[in-house]
């Protein structure tokens, strides 16, 4: 039973690697690991109590120009587990967790030792649901204080001031492992380049882009958002007959869109995002690729209902139109990864 419980534990150790890593996020090494409480009676009234600290990984925020930490509680939960109290009490001690690693020396030695200043550290309930048959609403778990009193309330969690605990619940994860599996595809039929791609970031009012834009990352607010727009180069393919690399497809932008697209208006904001981004030119290729698990059958129709009433709103003339149309939307095929103990099992022996 230890083995078994070891294996299934590991789950979502791989799932959240290989998702975090295509969005360029960093994994320390160090993992599994507790450090010792620096809270007292705070936090718990035994003597040596010490936190959790499954993984912890970083990226650097684009618009900020630091560094965020996301110290991640990785629960690898069948449907039948994914209970109220499991939630709970995950929430409570991620929340203690946090509140001790920005103070904990042990901490930051071990993780955020390249910080010279106070760490910004996060919190990532990561709920992977391995056996892939969780299917109700997450999100019914947690209530204000005003809700049901069976749901979780918030004000119990004593989050303290300032800090974020963010959930990535089963069907983000989904999601997020769809945008994955589905640009290594994109990879594989030469649409879509294996290193030469970043994630966008418009110039705001306030906030400027910094950094090399090869390496700027996705932040866990993107991660959560309606879409993810994946700006990159030209894509490029090894010929061997040829013995030379060729282009195979044109730069441009890739977006996911993680919202049902059942009703036009949806893509009326998405196309005037867009253009406010100043991406809806000739000189750019955009692909849309809805990776919902909610998406609707009417997406599509509703997409080319949108670009009318778009174009009719604004007037475009013939050519701006054009390149609406141009515009490439497809339905990605939900994936969703499910393992069993002993499948598990025989991968990690056999790395």
């Amino acid at each position: 039973m230890a083995g078994e419980t070891k294996n299934i534990s590991e789950i979502a150790n791989k799932v959240s690697r290989e998702i975090f890593n295509f969005f360029k996020w960093e994994a320390q090494r160090l993992e599994d690991e507790n450090f010792p409480c620096n809270k007292g009676l705070l936090h718990s009234t035994k003597e040596d109590y010490t936190h959790p600290v499954d993984i912890v990984f970083n990226y650097i925020d684009p618009y900020t120009n630091k560094r965020v930490f996301i110290n991640t509680d990785l629960k690898s939960y069948k449907n039948a587990s994914i209970t109220q109290s499991n939630i709970r009490k995950s929430l409570i001690s991620l929340a203690k967790t946090i509140d001790c690693a920005r103070s904990s020396e042990v901490w930051r030695t071990r993780y955020a030792s390249m910080q010279n200043d106070s760490p910004d550290v996060r919190g990532m309930l990561f709920v992977y649901n391995h056996d892939g048959e969780y299917h109700k609403k997450f999100y019914d778990f947690i209530r204000s204080s005003e809700e049901k009193k069976k749901s979780i309330n918030l004000d119990n969690i004593k989050l303290q001031k300032g800090q974020q605990l963010h959930i990535f619940e089963p069907k983000l994860i989904t999601y997020l492992t769809t945008v994955v599996c589905d640009a290594k595809l994109l990879h594989h039929d030469g649409t879509f380049p294996q290193k030469n791609y970043s994630f966008f970031y418009p110039d705001l009012r306030l906030h400027k882009a910094h950094g090399e834009e090869l390496e700027r990352p996705a932040t866990i607010e993107i991660l959560s958002a309606p879409y993810i727009i994946i700006k990159h180069g030209d894509v490029k393919k090894y010929d061997e007959e040829a013995e030379e690399s060729i282009k195979t497809y044109d730069k441009g932008y890739l977006i996911y869109y993680n919202r049902s697209g059942s009703d036009y208006k949806e893509f009326i904001y998405l196309l005037d995002m867009l253009s406010n981004f100043q991406l809806l030119n000739s000189n750019n290729n955009i692909r849309i690729r809805i990776a919902s698990a909610e998406a609707s059958s009417e997406a599509r129709p509703n997409f080319k209902k949108a670009v009318s009433a778009y174009c009719q709103s604004w007037g475009f003339d013939e050519h701006k139109k054009e390149i609406l149309d141009a515009i490439e939307f497809s339905h990605v095929e939900t994936i969703q990864k499910k393992f069993s103990s002993v499948d598990i099992g025989w991968r990690l022996n056999n790395v």
